[in-house]
């Protein structure tokens, strides 16, 4: 059953029963469905688990469980992998069937068998009940049982299944925003040894990747962004008057990265969008990243003193191991950028970074989180994330949906109904115009459709 179905249903049959008593519960990861399903119906599922005797018969158990996969949910009571009543045969073939369909869907396999039958054999039996699924992905009517440990379940119930699921799946806690390990590991190998360009498509995560393995490395980190109008001052820094006249001196980002790497306080300078900086204010970076005795150099600008009426430039010297700067672009964006000088890209090392759907429902989960949106809306906009970038790459559309898209949706939604409208007012931007300056009809046909597919049955 989906969501709604379930709710439904908890709405519907919910209820205390006073002779049942609770004796613990939790989540576990398990290969096996239900007993009503034949073996190639079996999938991979997060459960949340409830044990429960009669108040009258301490020794009379039922066991109920509520297990989520690939979207769905499905109620039981009585579950023959937790109280271990399978074959050993059944449950080897079980746990390969898991890990084989879990590799033809592309998923991050590390699932091993020791994971799944972490909770094999680990409740008392249940005592046989007259729970009738008739379907066995949906049952309509509930037992006591089920509907005594519907009352008892938790209140974020729905994002914890989907959590579970997710990291068991992809082998990952999503719950930590880490950097994904291939990037992490080029950070770990050039921070602060050589500057990274990083270059990727528009949207990809390239800063946020930045700035997150600042933070969880505890490092300062100032954030410039590159624009067209970008000046010689914005990195130095210049002259500014006070209130009573005088004037003092405001750094630039370059300068005030250079002087807090003087004193000893490791520095990240994150340049973002760096090409859109001209050419002439880049330059800056060939003379000021080029070490001296394993020292950086910034002449500032700043006069900070004179000799026979000649002023002396201020220069800062900056340790090499405590300043970094990462430089992000977007390659092949359609917007005016500047090509770099090759004596500046021989200061980069140039690195892809690529869009993951990991990273992806990494920042969508923050969010999502902090909007206090039930998770479980996350899949559907990575479902249109997938399904929009299928129609980018069969030419359908000519501009790709990127997570800054998505994340929008997400910051601006009061509600998880509004995810979807505020998807709609963003169409424009995924289309195309004529030579009259009306949007493309056919390619707003082919992102509604996608639309219709994802929110038509919420």
């Amino acid at each position: 059953m989906v969501l709604k179905q379930l709710k439904e249903i908890i709405t519907k049959s919910a209820r205390k029963h006073q002779y049942l008593s609770w004796q613990k519960s939790g989540y576990f990861y398990s290969p096996f469905i239900s007993k009503f399903a034949t073996i190639d119906k079996h999938e991979y599922n997060a459960s949340y688990y409830g044990v429960y005797n009669l108040v009258s018969n301490p020794k009379i158990y039922y066991i109920t469980v509520l297990s989520f996969y690939n979207g769905n949910y499905m109620l039981k009571c009585g579950d023959a992998w937790l109280e271990g009543t399978l074959t050993d045969n059944t449950v080897d073939k079980l746990i390969r069937m898991t890990l084989s369909k879990n590799n033809e869907n592309n998923n991050t396999n590390k699932l091993t068998p020791q994971l799944l039958k972490k909770s094999y054999n680990t409740v008392p039996k249940s005592t046989d009940c007259n729970f009738d699924q008739n379907h066995y992905e949906y049952a309509t009517e509930v037992c006591a049982h089920v509907s005594n440990f519907l009352n008892d379940l938790p209140e974020d119930i729905f994002d914890n299944l989907y959590m579970h699921y997710n990291q068991g799946l992809n082998g990952i806690n999503i719950t930590i925003l880490n950097v994904n390990n291939d990037l992490q590991m080029k950070f770990d190998r050039y921070a602060f040894k050589k500057h990274i360009l990083l270059e990727g498509d528009k949207g990809s995560g390239k800063t946020y990747a930045a700035t997150m393995w600042g933070k969880e490395k505890n490092i300062t980190q100032l954030f410039v962004g590159g624009h067209e109008q970008f000046e010689s001052i914005d990195f130095l820094g210049h002259y500014i008057q006070q209130k009573s006249g005088e004037l003092i001196w405001k750094d630039g980002s370059l300068s005030e990265a250079f002087r807090k790497a003087k004193v000893g306080e490791k520095t990240i300078l994150i340049l973002d969008e760096i090409l859109r900086i001209p050419k002439r204010e880049l330059n800056l970076l060939i003379s000021a990243l080029s070490p001296i005795d394993g020292k950086y150099v910034l002449r500032t600008g700043r006069a900070i003193s004179s000799k026979d009426d000649i002023a002396i430039e201020e220069v800062i010297y900056a340790p090499t191991e405590n300043l970094w700067v990462i430089g992000t672009t977007n390659i092949g964006a359609n917007y005016a950028v500047e090509s770099m000088d090759e004596a500046l890209i021989d200061r980069f090392k140039p690195i892809r970074k690529d869009t993951t759907k990991e990273e992806m429902r990494a920042i969508l989960l923050q969010t999502a989180k902090k909007r206090k949106i039930s998770l479980i809306h996350v899949d559907k906009l990575v479902d249109f994330y997938s399904k929009m970038n299928r129609l980018y790459l069969t030419k359908i559309i000519n501009k790709i949906v990127n997570i800054r898209h998505l994340n929008e949706a997400l910051e601006l939604a009061t509600n998880h109904s509004e995810i979807q409208i505020i998807l709609e007012d963003s169409i424009l931007l995924w289309v195309e115009r004529d030579y009259d300056g009306y949007p493309n009809k056919e390619q707003i046909s082919a992102v509604e459709t996608v639309m219709r597919t994802i929110y038509d049955y919420e």
